[in-house]
C-alpha cells in the first residue's frame, strides 16, 4: 500500500532485497551516497593537498548548515563530531565542577554510551544521580524535573528512549533546569529524522546526535548543536588544531593558542571528511521529504503495526499513544529473540534488544506491505 513517500523508495537499493525494518540501528543508504563518496575521492585523487583549501573544507561547512535545517537551528551553532560520545566529552570539556554546581542528572533509560562517559566525572568532581524508570519505558518528566536543585549543572537525557520509543518533554525540562540555572544536554540520536526537533523551541542548551541511524548517512558523522548564546562563554579543553582561530597559521607551541571564536572550538581535531560525504545524500534526501511528512507516513505505519501485534497478543513495549512514541514500536513474545534471528535468515531486517523485544521501525521509504511481510513471517514461525 502507497503513502505520499512511496516514490523514495527506489533511491535505497536494499529495499530491492530485503525487506528493512532497522532504520532505528541503522539507516538504509540512499544510492546517491555513491556519488558523493566517488566525488571525496576525485577530489582527494585530483587535488591532492588542495582539497582542503575548497571542497573538503566545504563538506564541513555544507554538513553544519545541512544540520541545521534539520534542527531548526540558529547558523553557527552546530559542528560535526566523528560521534555521540565526543560530542558530549566537547561539552564536559567546558564544565567546571569546583564552583558549588557539580550535579550530574541521567535517568535508567539513556544509551549505554552515557553512563562510563558521565559516571567517569565523577572522578573529577561530579555527583551523578539517576532518575529511575517506574515502567523501563518512560521516565516520569515530573521525576527529572524534582531532582533539579541548585547544585544541578547538566541534564544528559535521551530526547527519545532507544529501548521504547518514548518521547521526552526536553522542552519542559529545559525550562525547570533553566529556573535553577541548570544546561540540559538532549541526546537526540532516535529523535532525529524520525520526529520534528526544533532546538529553538526546545530552548535546550546542547544537542547531540548522528547520521547513521534515521538520517541514512552512515556512520562517523555526528554532531554537537551548541546554543548560540553560550558559545563565546564556554572553553572547551578537549579541542585541537581545528578549534584554533587560525589553524592554518602553525603558530609556534609556546603560547595557549587563541579558540576559534565561534562553533568551531568544540571541533576539536581533523573532521572526518569521508563520512561527511557518505551522510550528505541521507541527510538531504530527509530535507527534501520533509519532516512533517516523514513523521506522519511513520507514525501511520506504527500504528499500523501496533494494532497487527496487539490482534496477535503481543506485549507492546513502547508508549500505546503514537504522538508520545518515535516511528520505532517495540513488540515482545515468547520465543522474540530467536524470531529476529529467523526473520533475518529471511531478509526481513529488525533487531532484538533486552528489555524492549524486537523492534521495528517503520521510515519513509517503508510501506504496509512491508509490515504484512513482517507479520506473515512471525506466523508462520
Amino acid at each position: 500500500m502507497s503513502h505520499a513517500l512511496t516514490h523514495w523508495r527506489s533511491h535505497y537499493p536494499i529495499l530491492e532485497r530485503t525487506t528493512y525494518l532497522a532504520s532505528h540501528s541503522l539507516g538504509a543508504v540512499p544510492q546517491s551516497a555513491l556519488s558523493e563518496l566517488q566525488r571525496y575521492h576525485h577530489e582527494w585523487g585530483s587535488l591532492g593537498i588542495l582539497a582542503w583549501d575548497g571542497p573538503w573544507w566545504q563538506a564541513v561547512l555544507d554538513f553544519q548548515a545541512d544540520i541545521e535545517a534539520v534542527l531548526g537551528a540558529q547558523a553557527g551553532t552546530v559542528v560535526p563530531m566523528q560521534n555521540v560520545t565526543r560530542g558530549m566529552a566537547a561539552v564536559a570539556s567546558a564544565l567546571d565542577y569546583s564552583q558549588g554546581r557539580n550535579k550530574i542528572i541521567l535517568t535508567d533509560l539513556e544509551f549505554t554510551t552515557s553512563y562510563p562517559f558521565w559516571q567517569a566525572q565523577s572522578d573529577y568532581g561530579a555527583e551523578i544521580v539517576i532518575v529511575e524508570s517506574d515502567d523501563r519505558m518512560t521516565v516520569s518528566t515530573q521525576k527529572i524535573i524534582e531532582a533539579i536543585d541548585e547544585k544541578t549543572l547538566l541534564l544528559p537525557l535521551s530526547h527519545v528512549y532507544f529501548r521504547s520509543g518514548a518521547i521526552q518533554d526536553i522542552a519542559a525540562v529545559c525550562r525547570a533546569a533553566h529556573e535553577h540555572g541548570a544546561w540540559v544536554l538532549a541526546d537526540g540520536y532516535q529523535a532525529v529524522g524520525t520526529i520534528e526537533v526544533d532546538v529553538q523551541a526546545l530552548d535546550v542548551d546542547f544537542y547531540v546526535g548522528g547520521s547513521h541511524k534515521w538520517l541514512c548517512g552512515g556512520p562517523g558523522a555526528a554532531f554537537l548543536y551548541v546554543r548560540s548564546e553560550l558559545i563565546e562563554s564556554l572553553r572547551p579543553r578537549l579541542t585541537g588544531w581545528f578549534g584554533l582561530n587560525d589553524p592554518f597559521a602553525y603558530e609556534p607551541g609556546t603560547a595557549r593558542p587563541k579558540l576559534n571564536a565561534g562553533i568551531h572550538r568544540f571541533l576539536g581535531g581533523t573532521p572526518n571528511v569521508p563520512a561527511l560525504y557518505a551522510a550528505r545524500a541521507g541527510i538531504r534526501n530527509v530535507l527534501e521529504a520533509g519532516m512533517s511528512t516523514i513523521r506522519e507516513v511513520g507514525r501511520t505505519l506504527s500504528e499500523y503495526a501496533q494494532t497487527q501485534a496487539e490482534q496477535r497478543g503481543f506485549t507492546i513495549q513502547s508508549p500505546t499513544d503514537s504522538h508520545s512514541r518515535s516511528n520505532m514500536l517495540c513488540i515482545d513474545f515468547p520465543g522474540a529473540q530467536e524470531a529476529a534471528l529467523r526473520l533475518e535468515k529471511q531478509q526481513i531486517i529488525v533487531d532484538w534488544r533486552p528489555d524492549c523485544g524486537i523492534r521495528l521501525s517503520p521510515h519513509f521509504y517503508n510501506t504496509q506491505d512491508d509490515l504484512d511481510v513482517f507479520f506473515g513471517a512471525i506466523d508462520a514461525r
